[in-house]
């Protein structure tokens, strides 16, 4: 048995000697849910490595981290794996350790989560009140930080915890706006006896203005608590139209009255100012007759009469009835401008209208008609055509 005892000894002696001289060395495989994980010198290596780990995950549980097995093996020390490589290598392989993010508001933590658009969220609070066309400016009442870091996947929040927990955050929001105000400029009429009724010419271009308001907003989560004007600038000041209108009337000549027709009516416009451009009749039913003139141009009336009407409508435009007694009265239509009002008495050649371009018509004329006992008749007889 002595002898044999010794033979052992001799064996084991002579292995550890042949392990040693070719430089290996004694060490554990460290088998961690199932998987082998690491070679450690001893068990102790483990142990700091799970401080570490819970160190590192923000957690006090220490049954995040699943217990190890041990099989001893011969290795190389360029093999063996320190505390800190270990840790990391078991936060690898752990399932319940996430990295995540922690909201921490004042502090305290209100949420923690895996959300990879944390940030997003946050910024979508922040900004969830600004006016469009505005200069916004916004901050949290709180103070906010967000820690990154390994987490246990039972502290981690639902994605609608999250929200809720930001959409708690009291956002003040400050909105400087920018609006310009158009100011319309105004029209002045100068009367002049120096033209003609009829004539119009615009003796000052107008020019609306311009001023510019800055308006400054604050809100807190949206609802005003309060708002001031910065300031009024005036851009551009409005300028005033200025127009020039005639108001002189004109009178027929003696001559011209010598030649009036039989029918004692005169010509309603003053010779060499027209041309006849349509005739009564003229295969579409027209109940008077056109003479085209300038605009502007003299109507006169072809006898004494009344103003039975004198305004506008959409056929006729600006136009003047004058009652002549004896069932008989006169038109003229489509004028720029009306001398006369209704009621009024005029003479024979007294101007009542200037030529124009009113109503329904093509180009600048006087429509004339004669009215007999209510019906339009042929003018050409009255006015010597």
């Amino acid at each position: 048995m002595v002898k044999s005892i010794s033979f052992c000894l001799v064996a084991v002696l002579s292995v550890v000697v042949t392990v040693m001289s070719i430089g290996l060395t004694i060490g554990f495989n460290v088998n961690y849910s199932g998987k082998m994980i690491a070679t450690v010198r001893d068990t102790t290596v483990f142990e700091k490595a799970r401080e570490i780990v819970l160190n590192e995950i923000h957690a006090d549980s220490k049954d995040a981290i699943n217990s190890p097995k041990f099989v001893m093996t011969l290795t190389v020390a360029e093999n063996l794996c320190e505390p800190t490589t270990l840790a990391d290598v078991i936060i690898e392989n752990t399932d319940e350790i996430v990295l995540a993010s922690a909201l921490m508001v004042n502090g305290e933590t209100v949420a923690t989560t895996e959300t990879a658009n944390l940030t997003d969220l946050i910024e979508e609070r922040r900004t969830a009140y600004f006016v469009e066309g505005a200069e916004n400016t916004a901050s949290f009442s709180e103070s906010l930080e967000i820690k990154d870091g390994y987490y246990l996947k039972s502290e981690l929040s639902s994605l609608e915890e999250t929200k809720a927990a930001i959409n708690n955050l009291e956002v003040k929001t400050v909105s400087v706006k920018v609006s310009e105000k158009t100011v319309p400029h105004t029209v002045k009429k100068l009367k002049t006896h120096s033209y003609k009724v009829g004539y119009s010419k615009i003796y000052q271009a107008g020019k609306d203005g311009v001023v510019k308001t800055t308006t400054a907003k604050e809100t807190i989560n949206g609802v005003a608590v309060s708002e001031d004007k910065v300031s009024t600038e005036v851009v551009s000041e409005a300028v005033q139209e200025i127009q020039i209108i005639g108001i002189a009337n004109e009178k027929i000549n003696a001559t011209e009255k010598a030649n009036a027709s039989s029918k004692g009516f005169i010509f309603p416009l003053r010779a060499g100012t027209y041309k006849i451009s349509s005739y009564y009749g003229d295969g579409r039913n027209h109940k008077g007759v056109d003479l085209c003139a300038s605009k502007g141009t003299a109507i006169f009336a072809v006898a004494k009469g009344t103003v039975t009407y004198a305004g506008y409508d959409s056929d006729f435009g600006y136009n003047v009835i004058l009652d002549h007694g004896n069932g008989i009265k006169t038109r003229y239509a489509h004028a720029s401008a009306l001398c006369v009002s209704k009621g009024a008495a005029v003479a024979q050649g007294d101007m009542i209208a200037a030529v124009g371009n009113t109503g329904w018509s093509t180009g600048n004329h006087l429509h004339f008609e004669v009215i007999v006992n209510g019906v339009r008749v042929n003018p050409a007889p009255y006015i010597g055509l």
